[in-house]
């Protein structure tokens, strides 16, 4: 069997891709439209299927077969717009939810046996005494080891109905040990706040992953947490986040924006507008604050990163966004499957459309964005120039402060290492042959205090790698160790303790915090 699959949450449910295919949408019924189901363009699809259906020389699933033609057809519209087969409208529902009924881990296919990763605190694992490095070897009597073990079986096996039972069998390796766990599944929150921790005594991170229906109160809750904590500047971490309801976009952005400011407005087909702007005290209106953005930031993150420019709210540290500034509205079609439609525009409360021209869209920069800020480019126009005169046809929100890749070669021992061996892997198991020691390790100890030695790099690399490490430069050692650590803490204490480890040499968060540092107060919008 393959190395160990790359990691993969239970709680994302069945494996549906939430990206930037799934943008941003309105979230309410469609207007009726009138369809005349004796119309001549139905008739000619009926009796192309049939022809396909009786005649056709192979036996054809025509119902796939629609899918795809129909999904097809949307493509050929604008690149946002999707057609949801009816049996992935479950997974994509959860995701914008932001909950699913299971039994709350996440989880790695290692060594062809499934190992438990992390515990959702007070989930049902959690309550039942699953813990991280166990293995579950089968769930009802179906085995979950093995070499045709793989992720969607998993999911299928272990998720179920809100109250049912499933009986675990589970190694513990800790105590060398067989059990059996029986587990009542319920409802698992899929937190899109991943993390929000402080940098420094004053200066707190919230990393927001996506917008669900969830996300106003996570930012909410970690906007107070770290307030409670000292938290006078706040870092919002928006890289990568493909987007989601536009709704949890316009309420985070009221958390940051005086009461009356605009936040976003849209335009229909007919020129239509309809105008969002905050209408509550935010939790975080006074105080510096930045945004990080990056080719992966897209929609709903597009719309927060350009209210909170355009009225000179935060400082939007990074690299060109993805460039996506259409709304899809979501229709129920008949069979229980959905469409995403693009109906409208939005722009910033300036009047600027982000959307990346179609003419420029190619496979690549899709599914992978553009390389940031395209400086050769003399019409791309900085934030507070003549500011979008209609010259941004590259698309995108570009930041107030760019950072650029690494050209010093700090990186260069990492990502040649990364080259010849998994680190996530070997981190899991090095992390699963340390656990008592580990056990001794609070996060913020670990944090502040664990350091990468000689051993770990034995463990990762083998004894002839490792010494010729020791000889290498020194700040490609400390990058190196920065990241060794920084795996070791997601395998032992999960997403928040990655970032934390992560954040001490993530150029993005230092180029922030000097970005802070040269804030003398917060700016008030014109």
């Amino acid at each position: 069997m393959n190395n160990s699959k790359t990691l993969f949450p239970i709680l994302l449910g069945l494996a549906v891709i939430f990206g930037i295919f799934l943008g941003l949408f309105f979230n309410f019924p469609h207007q009726t439209v009138a369809l005349n189901e004796k119309s001549e363009r139905e008739q000619k699809l009926r009796q192309i299927i049939d022809y396909i259906d009786y005649e056709y020389v192979d036996q054809v699933n025509t119902d796939s077969l629609l899918d795809q033609t129909i999904s097809e057809l949307l493509h050929h519209l604008d690149p946002h717009s999707t057609y949801i087969p009816e049996d992935q409208v479950s997974a994509n529902e959860e995701s914008i939810r932001g909950s699913f009924v299971g039994i709350g881990i996440e989880f790695k296919i290692y060594k062809d046996s499934l190992a438990v990763v992390q515990v959702m605190e007070g989930g049902p694992s959690d309550k039942a005494g699953i813990m991280p490095g166990d293995r579950i070897l089968s769930a009802d009597s179906i085995s979950l080891s093995g070499e045709k073990l793989n992720s969607e079986l998993v999911v299928k096996t272990l998720k179920g109905q809100e109250g049912s039972t499933v009986k675990l069998h589970v190694f513990r390796p800790s105590e060398e040990a067989e059990k059996d766990i029986n587990i009542r599944r319920a409802q698992v929150d899929l937190n899109s706040v991943s993390s929000a921790f402080l940098l420094n005594d004053s200066v707190g991170l919230i990393k927001l992953n996506k917008f669900t229906a969830r996300s106003t109160q996570e930012v909410k809750l970690a906007l107070r947490n770290l307030q409670n904590k000292g938290a006078t500047s706040i870092i919002f971490d928006l890289r990568d986040n493909p987007g989601g309801l536009l709704s949890a976009a316009q309420d985070i952005s009221d958390e940051f924006l005086p009461k009356g400011k605009m936040i976003v407005f849209t335009k229909s087909r007919d020129g239509s507008i309809e105008e969002s702007y905050a209408n509550h005290r935010g939790l975080f209106e006074k105080g510096k604050l930045v945004v990080l953005i990056n080719r992966g930031s897209a929609s709903a993150s597009e719309i927060v990163a350009g209210a909170l420019q355009d009225h000179k709210r935060a400082s939007i540290v990074g690299r060109r966004s993805f460039g996506k500034g259409l709304v899809q509205e979501e229709i129920t079609l008949k069979d229980g499957s959905k469409m995403r439609l693009t109906t409208q525009r939005y722009y910033t409360p300036l009047g600027r459309s982000i959307q990346r021209d179609y003419d420029s869209y190619d496979e690549s920069y899709y599914f992978h964005g553009n390389t940031g800020s395209l400086q050769e480019d003399s019409t791309v126009l900085l934030p507070d120039s003549a500011e979008f005169s209609g010259h941004r046809h590259q698309g995108g929100i570009l930041p107030d402060r760019e950072v650029g890749y690494d050209t010093s070669g700090t990186t260069r021992l990492l990502y040649h290492l990364a080259m010849t061996v998994d680190l996530d892997e070997s981190a899991f198991r090095y992390v699963d042959e340390h656990r008592k020691g580990f056990a001794q390790w609070e996060e913020d100890s670990f944090v502040k205090n664990w350091e990468v030695d000689s051993t770990v790099y034995n463990a990762f690399f083998g004894a002839p790698i490792a010494e010729r490490i020791n000889e290498a430069d020194s700040a490609q050692v400390l990058a190196l160790k920065n990241r060794l650590k920084a795996f070791i803490a997601y395998n032992r204490y999960g997403t928040k303790g990655y970032q934390r480890v992560y954040a001490i040499d993530d150029p993005y968060v230092l180029e922030a915090l000097r970005a802070l540092n040269e804030m003398k107060e917060w700016n008030t919008a014109d």
